[in-house]
């Protein structure tokens, strides 16, 4: 079966997978860098088997190269009937060893009814990871977040273990989503069973140092996400003026503080500034924050312009005069890193990760979370200062290309898969 079935035939030898990455949603345009990564490890002699738990929606579709990057992928909840037959097999085959396997799926429930459906759930769709990994001699899995991904490739290492393969398996963990609900993600399970955990950021290893034995500390990775340098390249800002253009990237959720963005630009609105805001993603809080738009009485300078794919999303970037991030957790965003390469001015607040890219005063302007008076601050600064701008811009696109060229991060990932040629 192609076309992204849940079970494909076992492909010949000069194409066999050695490398099977889980992941929520692939493609999907808000996570472009881990396409980024894959194209990346497999470039440098990897062959990847993509597998995804969700199917993308037309909108992912339409985007340039999805359909390719959909047709070689595995979606798992497509077929969780096919799954659990899959799973029940495994088990009568290997009684004693799947026994071991179903009381960690179980125990890592807590004993919390929904939460051990989950896993029970995610143990069939990692038997369907399982079974591909024994058709293509896959002999490594890796996941991008801590959460349901990391779950499936954890449980499907422990069935291929059971099944007498070997299958080591990796996880990404990126910040606020994977550390939020301990008990959900039992990252402290599946870091003591996992080959290497990679962090994004010092101040995600950090996180994941804080509850976990210390006897584990020395295989979790920092490996930052990469950006494509040539795709965002560098353009010197714009002289600005009271008439900026602020753009914000991401979710339209609740830690990413946009509505204390929004209180930013009212505020600067009454104090004389034209500053229009365009905010580009969707989430939970796109009509909330519409709404208080509408209160504030600039509902027609705030424009929410959606999810959109790659290269629109960097025509925003080249278009704006200031990007802005007002998020209260973060691990350290993709969009930073690409507002930094091209060239856009940075204000953006100094937690989580974010300070070891966004220096204050050096690559952009920094300020307290939750403090929409020292961002308009900060802007206000950015208008009224001409030399300001191009300085941070300059010194930004340097750290970039210094931490965050996703050749050197996709050269490192290759590493810790073990398997570049």
């Amino acid at each position: 079966m192609t076309g992204g079935g849940p079970l494909t035939a076992s492909p010949g030898p000069e194409a066999r997978s050695r490398v099977g990455y889980v992941m929520t949603h692939y493609p999907r345009l808000a996570q472009t860098f881990i396409a980024g990564e894959i194209d990346m490890v497999e470039r440098l002699g990897l062959s990847v088997q993509p597998f995804a738990i969700n199917t993308p929606d037309s909108v992912e579709l339409a985007a340039l190269g999805a359909s390719e990057r959909a047709g070689r992928t595995i979606y798992l909840k497509r077929s969780l009937l096919a799954a659990a037959g899959i799973l029940s097999l495994q088990t009568m085959r290997h009684p004693l060893a799947m026994a071991r396997v179903w009381f960690a799926a179980v125990r890592s429930g807590g004993g919390h009814a929904k939460r051990t459906l989950r896993r029970l759930a995610h143990l069939a769709q990692a038997a369907l990871v399982a079974r591909q990994c024994a058709a293509q001699d896959i002999e490594r899995l890796h996941a991008h977040f801590g959460l349901a991904p990391a779950t499936i490739a954890w449980l499907a290492s422990e069935i291929s273990q059971a099944q007498g393969r070997r299958c080591a398996f990796s996880f990404t963990i990126h910040g606020f989503h994977d550390f939020v609900d301990r008990d959900e993600a039992r990252l402290d399970l599946k870091a003591a069973a996992a080959r290497e955990v990679v962090c994004i950021s010092d101040f995600t290893r950090s996180q994941l140092c804080l509850f976990s034995d210390p006897a584990l500390w020395q295989r979790y990775r920092v490996v930052r996400c990469g950006v494509d340098l040539a795709a965002f390249s560098y353009r010197d800002p714009r002289p600005l003026d009271g008439d900026a253009v602020l753009l914000a990237v991401g979710r339209l959720s609740p830690e990413k503080g946009l509505g204390v963005l929004i209180e930013a630009v009212a505020e600067l609105r009454r104090d004389g500034f034209g500053v229009r805001l365009r905010l580009v993603g969707d989430g939970p809080q796109r009509a909330a924050l519409a709404e208080q738009a509408q209160a504030a009485g600039i509902a027609e300078h705030v424009h929410f312009a959606g999810e959109l794919p790659p290269r629109r999303v960097q025509e925003e970037l080249r278009a704006a005069d200031v990007f802005c991030m007002a998020s209260f957790s973060e691990g350290l965003p993709v969009s930073l890193m690409e507002a930094m390469a091209v060239g856009v001015p940075v204000v953006t607040t100094w937690i989580a990760g974010i300070p070891e890219l966004a220096e204050d005063d050096v690559t952009a302007l920094t300020v307290p979370p939750a403090r929409a008076d020292r961002i308009a601050a900060a802007i206000a600064r950015l208008c009224a200062e001409v030399e300001l701008g191009p300085r941070l811009a300059r010194a930004a696109r340097a750290r970039v290309e210094a931490l965050h060229d996703q050749t050197r991060s996709g050269a490192e990932m290759a590493r810790i898969l073990g398997l570049a040629t």
